[in-house]
C-alpha cells in the first residue's frame, strides 16, 4: 500500500523500497494499491479497495507498507486493521520500521502501532485547529484570511499575502454601485445596461443578475469584512465605495423605493403575447382601482385593445377547471416525478463532484505555480497573471457549486408544487397570490396569444393531453 502524503513523498521511491522488500524475503505480489488522495478521513477509494481485496482472500495475507503513518492517519483505519490482523491473520509489514505485525505480536509492538495512529490523527486535528488560528489571526490584524472578492486581487509581498484593488476589476465594482445607487435599475435592467453600454466583465463573460446581486449586498467593498460571523472594521485594503453608497444601494434592494413598484399588482404581465406584433403586454392601473393590460407597442402601432385582468382570470379559471386529474393519471405523474428525481440525484451528485475535483485541481495549480515562481522558474509578470487567470476560474467554479446547492432545492419545492397542481389546479389558480398563478400559468402553458379580441392559450403538451382526454372521457386508454 503506497500514500502520497501532503510533504509529496515520492511514489516511485516508495514503490522500489517495497520491491526490494518483497524480493529479499520471496514474496509474490499479487496486488498493488496507490492512494493519492488525503488521508484525513477515513474512507480513502484505493484504501478502501485494498480492505475489500484483503477480506475477500481465502486465507491471511501479506501487506507491505512503508510506515504507518504511510498506512494510518485516524482511528477508523487503524481499528479496521486491527480487527483484521486479530481475526482474518492478516500481517502488516512496516518496511522501513522494521516491524511485523500479527495476531501473535507482542503487546507492545500493538500499542506502538496504536498510539502512532493516534497521534497521526492528532496530528491532523492540530494541523486544522492551527490553520483555523492563523486564518483568525490574520483577520485580527485586518488581512481578509482567504480568496478576494472580484474587484481586488490576492498579492503576495514578500513573506505576507496581502489583498490589493484589482485594476480591471474594481472598475467594473465601481460603476455598478455608480450606476445601482441611483435608483433607477433593477437587478435586471442594470445588467442590461451594463452590456449595452460595452462595460467588460471578466474577459468578456457573461453578466448575471446573481452576480451582481453578490457585488452589491458585499460590505467588503467599503473597507470592513467579514470572518467567521465576525465583523472586523479594522481591515487593510481599499475601500471602493463609500459607506453611504453601499447603505444607499441596501435601501434601493429592500427598501420602501422599491415597494413603489406596482409588479406585485400585475399577475399577467408578460405572460400574454400581441398577436400583431409578438409584444408582451404591459398594465396600467386606472383610477387607482381597475387593471388593464395593452401591447406595448414597441415594434410599431398596434390596435389599443385593453384587456380587463378580470376578463385574463376568468379565462384561465374556466380553462383549469376543465382539466380533471383523476387519481391513476396523478400517479403517473407521481412516478414520473419519481423517476426524474432518481436522474436528478445522481446528475446532481455528479455534478458535484465534478466541481469539487475542478475546485482543487485550480488549487493545485496556484500552489505549485507559486513554488515554481518562488524557484525562479517562471517570471513574476507570468506567475501573477496565470495565478490570477486560475483564481477567477476557481470564484466561477464556487458560483456555479453554490447555484448547484440552490438549484436542487428548487427542483424539491417544483416536484411538491406540481404534485399540489394536479390535485386542483382552478382552485389553486383562482385563490393564489400574484406569484402563485403566474407560476401556474408558467408550468400549463407555453404560450397565450392576443388577436382580433381573443386569448389562444396553448397547453404544453402532457396538459393539452390530459385536457383532450378528459373532454372524451378517454381516461381508460391510460
Amino acid at each position: 500500500m503506497l500514500n502520497d502524503q501532503a510533504e509529496m513523498y515520492s511514489i516511485s521511491a516508495q514503490l522500489k523500497s517495497l520491491h526490494e522488500y518483497s524480493n529479499k524475503n520471496n514474496f509474490n505480489v499479487i496486488k498493488e494499491f496507490i492512494d493519492v488522495e488525503t488521508a484525513k478521513k477515513a474512507g480513502r477509494t484505493q484504501f478502501m479497495a485494498m480492505l475489500k481485496f484483503i477480506k475477500e482472500q481465502p486465507s491471511g495475507v501479506n501487506i507491505l507498507v512503508e510506515k504507518t503513518d504511510r498506512l494510518l492517519r485516524n482511528i477508523t483505519d487503524y481499528a479496521t486493521l486491527d480487527n483484521l490482523i486479530t481475526y482474518s491473520g492478516l500481517i502488516v509489514h512496516l518496511v522501513k520500521e522494521n516491524t511485523i505485525l500479527h495476531k501473535d505480536s507482542r503487546s507492545n509492538e500493538k500499542f506502538i502501532f496504536g498510539i502512532k495512529a493516534l497521534m497521526s490523527k492528532n496530528y491532523v486535528d492540530n494541523l486544522s485547529e492551527e490553520v483555523n488560528k492563523g486564518m483568525t489571526e490574520k483577520a485580527s490584524q485586518g488581512i481578509y484570511p482567504t480568496v478576494a472578492p472580484m474587484g481586488y486581487r490576492n498579492h503576495r509581498e514578500g513573506k505576507k499575502s496581502i489583498i490589493v484593488v484589482d485594476p480591471v476589476d474594481s472598475v467594473f465594482v465601481r460603476k455598478v454601485y455608480d450606476l445601482y445607487s441611483t435608483g433607477s435599475y433593477s437587478l435586471l435592467t442594470l445588467r442590461k445596461k451594463l452590456i449595452a453600454d460595452g462595460v467588460v466583465y471578466r474577459k468578456g463573460r457573461p453578466i448575471y443578475k446573481t452576480t451582481l446581486a453578490t457585488i452589491l449586498t458585499n460590505p467588503f467593498y467599503t473597507g470592513v469584512f467579514i470572518w467567521k460571523n465576525k465583523l472586523y472594521e479594522n481591515a487593510q485594503h481599499e475601500p471602493l465605495v463609500t459607506k453611504e453608497q453601499f447603505q444607499r444601494v441596501q435601501s434601493i434592494l429592500v427598501g420602501p423605493a422599491k415597494s413603489k413598484s406596482r409588479k406585485g399588482l400585475f399577475p399577467f404581465t408578460n405572460l400574454i403575447t400581441c398577436g400583431e406584433c409578438g409584444c408582451k403586454f404591459t398594465a396600467e392601473l386606472k383610477k387607482e382601482k381597475y387593471i388593464y393590460y395593452k401591447c406595448t407597442g414597441s415594434k410599431g402601432k398596434c390596435i389599443p385593445d385593453h384587456l380587463r385582468q378580470q376578463t385574463i382570470d376568468d379565462l384561465f379559471t374556466d380553462l383549469f377547471t376543465k382539466i380533471q386529474i383523476p387519481e391513476n393519471i396523478r400517479q403517473i405523474i407521481l412516478q414520473g416525478i419519481r423517476a426524474s428525481f432518481k436522474d436528478k440525484i445522481a446528475y446532481h451528485n455528479t455534478l458535484i463532484e465534478q466541481l469539487q475535483q475542478q475546485l482543487k485541481r485550480l488549487q493545485n495549480r496556484i500552489d505549485q505555480i507559486y513554488l515554481d515562481k518562488i524557484d525562479g522558474k517562471i517570471s513574476e509578470e507570468f506567475w501573477q497573471s496565470k495565478s490570477k487567470e486560475w483564481s477567477t476560474e476557481k470564484d466561477n467554479v464556487l458560483i456555479k457549486l453554490h447555484a448547484a446547492q440552490k438549484a436542487d432545492m428548487n427542483y424539491l419545492e417544483n416536484a411538491e408544487f406540481i404534485l399540489e397542481l394536479s390535485k386542483n389546479a382552478a382552485q389553486m389558480f383562482k385563490t393564489g397570490s400574484v406569484e402563485k398563478k403566474r407560476r401556474i400559468i408558467n408550468i400549463l402553458t407555453s404560450n397565450c396569444a392576443y388577436k382580433d379580441g381573443n386569448i389562444d392559450v396553448e397547453l404544453k403538451p402532457v396538459f393539452d393531453l390530459i385536457l383532450q382526454s378528459s373532454k372524451t372521457q378517454e381516461w381508460c386508454a391510460w
